[in-house]
């Protein structure tokens, strides 16, 4: 024998989301996030999966759930071999014209992306630098080489819209913009032209993803005035 409640909805069904909200209750109970741009940021890049450091998938059940992404990232550029001796990029930096700009820093982007049957959304983006960390002068001929730090970067950013369903997250790094016209002087061609960031440069991470239950989501039932009849 079934039980309805004041608007005619079939108590087994009921029952079943009762227990559904006791099952996802205490896992968390409120959420709220002010975030910098909001989502979807514009898009300055293009999703390329060459650039891709991890992928997690959720499955979204509610329209008004979000979905919390937590990226931690340790990476470091390759050393750099500028082809030059110390001697001469000392001579080619105290003989360098004014408004020379010579980059002290590899700078990185980082991505996360959302794919699902919409198509694919940029959720956020950050900004990372990796300073150079000694010079390595090498036997043959005392050539310069720069060696750059290791960096951990974490990106935490909240997707307020997913689509109801399977939503696919991935995790892009890649080498972020010089300052026009950057350049070590008397070395060609420009440090922009020389320098890459892929997921070879990445030293360990970790990427997750957590859907986040509506705040209103266990209060949906006493808002529509339902009376519920729980009896066995």
């Amino acid at each position: 024998m079934s039980y309805y409640d004041s608007n005619g909805s079939c108590y087994d069904d009921q029952r079943r989301h009762k227990r559904q909200d006791e099952e996802e209750r205490g896992l968390l109970s409120e959420f709220d996030v002010d975030q910098s741009p909001s989502v979807p940021v514009p898009v300055t890049g293009v999703f390329n999966m060459a650039n891709a450091i991890a992928e997690v998938d959720v499955k979204v059940d509610d329209y008004d759930d979000r979905v919390s992404l937590l990226a931690t990232v340790e990476w470091s550029p390759a050393d750099l071999p500028l082809g030059v001796t110390l001697a001469a990029l000392i001579a080619a930096v105290t003989g360098a014209g004014t408004g020379i700009v010579i980059p002290l820093t590899i700078p990185a982007t980082f991505r996360i992306w959302r794919r699902n049957s919409s198509g694919t959304t940029l959720i956020s983006q950050k900004r990372d630098e990796s300073a150079v960390s000694g010079i390595a002068i090498l036997a043959a001929g005392g050539l310069v080489t720069l060696l750059f730090e290791n960096v951990t970067t974490t990106v935490h950013a909240v997707d307020t819209d997913p689509s109801k369903g399977k939503n696919e997250y991935f995790l892009t790094i890649e080498l972020g913009t010089f300052a026009p016209d950057t350049t070590i002087p008397g070395v060609a061609p420009t440090l922009l032209g020389t320098i890459t960031l892929t997921p070879q440069n990445v030293v360990s991470y970790t990427f997750s993803a957590a859907e986040i239950e509506d705040n209103d989501h266990y209060h949906d039932d006493k808002k529509k005035g339902h009376k519920k009849d729980y009896r066995d």
